[in-house]
């Protein structure tokens, strides 16, 4: 079975500063050693890692007063499927955990100039955690289901701080407790291509190169996260456990169980049968699925005349055309008037249907869909 957890936060206990090569923190370690103040310093890996393809975590160390003396954490910060494949549309397996914990090992070493013991790793605890999952969709797809789920009364279902709905490519909507993320991956790598602050997901640039591969893709990648951030929510999404290790919480049933539980709640008031209303977006869309070399015009002028079809009938239709442009322009609309089947159903059915069998996809495999 797949597992697709993306961002990872660990924390791990260091003694003190002077164990870590402080030379790449701002500021520097150096500077947390002495006084009475807490204190923090940053390692955000130079863009040269990403133009030369090799993606590193990103760290900061923070400092806590106590009664006697201080605390030292070492929060590690790593996209999972980057750190090990150097992109997020392969997705992980159960069976990808060492491999994982050996590469963390070896990049940690290489920033910081100390061993951490692949155990200790396994054993870190989390205070920030995404399970995801990539659903490859038809063309179009995406913004379909992005429309219909905007739509709902969410704050019926979740206590909601604000939605964002981005430019038809993302959706994002953000909760007391969590975070549900929805974007179209493609669209957003182009996006990431031309401005990396454009992009919902950062760190891209180790990716860009799948673009080169996936050019004219005859299908979508949408992307579906839960967003854990603090342990309070990771405990409240996983309550059976006493540690909430990276150990424990690296299962591919825990990121299943955890991603579909929230898909049905937030569809489970959804009118599915209803999602197909003959509206012009719908319309629009769902023609567009039938007739994807359909020029802009054609498109157009399709929805156009079947909303007027569907008020006042074909009769009129023709009659009106005729009156105004002659008999030859209704032989030249006619052919447009097939009125498309409906699809936002059949996306939705698809997503929950990925979702309970949690296959994994790849990037190569992507790259084999485009190609054939």
């Amino acid at each position: 079975m797949n597992q697709m957890v993306d961002t990872v936060k660990l924390l791990l206990t260091v003694r003190g500063p002077l164990g870590l090569r402080g030379d790449q923190f701002v500021p520097s370690v150096r500077d947390l050693v002495g006084g009475s103040s807490y204190g923090k310093a940053t390692l955000n890996p130079s863009p040269a890692y990403g133009k030369a393809g090799r993606y590193m975590p990103r760290l900061t160390l923070y400092k806590r007063p106590l009664k006697r003396g201080f605390s030292y954490t070492l929060a590690v910060e790593f996209s999972a499927p980057k750190l090990l494949f150097g992109n997020n549309f392969s997705e992980l397996t159960d069976q990808d955990f060492k491999p994982l914990l050996a590469a963390l090992a070896t990049k940690l070493y290489e920033l910081t100039g100390r061993r951490f013991a692949k155990q200790r790793l396994a054993s870190a605890a989390i205070s920030v955690w995404h399970p995801s999952k990539n659903i490859i969709l038809d063309p179009t797809a995406c913004q379909t289901v992005f429309s219909a789920i905007a739509k709902l009364d969410v704050s019926r279902m979740y206590d909601v701080q604000r939605t964002d709905f981005r430019d038809g490519h993302a959706l994002h909507i953000h909760c007391n407790s969590v975070d549900l993320v929805f974007y179209d991956k493609l669209s957003d790598l182009r996006k990431a291509k031309v401005s990396g602050k454009r992009a919902i997901e950062k760190d891209s640039l180790v990716q860009l190169g799948l673009l080169e591969a996936i050019k004219r893709p005859a299908f979508e990648v949408l992307r579906y996260e839960l967003r854990l951030v603090g342990k309070a929510s990771i405990k409240r999404t996983y309550p059976n456990f006493e540690a909430w290790t990276f150990e424990d919480l690296f299962k591919a049933r825990l990121c299943r169980d955890a991603l579909l539980r929230r898909w049905q709640k937030l569809t489970a008031s959804v009118d599915l049968l209803a999602l197909d209303v003959k509206q012009p977006y719908e319309l629009l869309q769902n023609y567009l699925k039938e007739n994807p070399k359909a020029t802009p015009q054609a498109a157009m002028a399709a929805t156009a005349g079947l909303l007027v079809a569907n008020q006042a009938g074909i009769a009129a239709l023709r009659s009106t055309l005729d009156a105004h442009y002659g008999v030859q322009a209704w032989y030249r609309i006619k052919p447009l008037l097939q009125s498309p089947q409906g699809h936002r159903f059949k996306h939705f059915q698809q997503i929950e249907n990925v979702l309970k069998e949690f296959a994994p996809i790849s990037a190569n495999a992507l790259k084999n869909i485009a190609n054939n």
